[in-house]
C-alpha cells in the first residue's frame, strides 16, 4: 500500500497496512490486529466535511458523514482515497482535487 493514500473501510477489510482512519477502526474493529496508521480528525477536517456536504445538498446527491469526513482528511492532508464505494466519486463531483484509486 502506498502511504499517500487513505484506505476506506472497502478497501481496508483485505489489507494488511496502509493508512487508515479512526472511522474505519470503529466500523471494523478487526483492522486494530494489522498494521495500520491511525489518522484523526482535526478541526479542519470537519469544516471541510460540512463545505462538501453543503455542495452535495445542494446537488441532491448527500452521502454519509463517515464518507465526507474520511474525504475531508485525506484533502486536508494531500492524500488520495483508495476505495470501492461509491459514495467517493459523489464526493469527487463537487471536489474535485480529491484524488481517487
Amino acid at each position: 500500500m502506498e502511504t499517500n493514500e487513505i484506505l476506506d473501510t472497502s478497501v481496508a477489510l483485505d489489507a494488511k497496512e496502509g493508512i487508515i482512519t479512526i472511522f474505519t477502526l470503529i466500523e471494523h474493529p478487526p483492522c486494530a490486529e494489522k498494521f495500520f496508521d491511525i489518522l484523526f480528525p482535526e478541526t479542519k477536517d470537519y469544516v471541510i466535511a460540512l463545505e462538501i456536504a453543503k455542495k452535495l445538498r445542494q446537488q441532491g446527491t448527500p452521502v454519509g458523514a463517515i464518507d465526507m469526513l474520511i474525504a475531508a482528511m485525506a484533502l486536508n492532508r494531500s492524500l488520495a482515497v483508495r476505495t470501492c464505494d461509491g459514495n467517493f466519486k459523489n464526493i469527487q463531483v463537487v471536489m474535485p482535487e480529491l484524488g481517487l484509486r
